[in-house]
């Protein structure tokens, strides 16, 4: 696997949080291509900037509206750069 900026492993996060009824941390974890230990330390960041929440009586992560935002705007980015083309720089 390429290296993925931490942006981009912002976005994976919340691609597989954005489910409305929530989703557990092996589900993230497996869909993200993260370790768990790697995992906890990105969501404590998402928590912390409100990019995420977690429910805690289901143990089940949402993504919040300014995760959602993000989403938004990752892909905007995305969509003006050629992300799949290898630069030589």
């Amino acid at each position: 696997m390429k290296y993925r900026s931490r942006t981009d492993i912002f976005a994976s996060i919340l691609q597989s949080a954005n489910n409305p009824k929530g989703v557990g941390i092996t589900t993230i974890m497996y869909k993200s291509f993260l370790s768990h230990y790697q995992l906890k330390k990105y969501l404590s960041i998402m928590l912390e900037n409100d990019l995420i929440k977690l429910e805690a009586e289901e143990h089940l992560y949402k993504i919040t509206e300014k995760g959602l935002r993000f989403l938004q705007l990752f892909s905007n980015i995305n969509e003006l750069i050629d992300t799949t083309k290898e630069y030589n720089i």
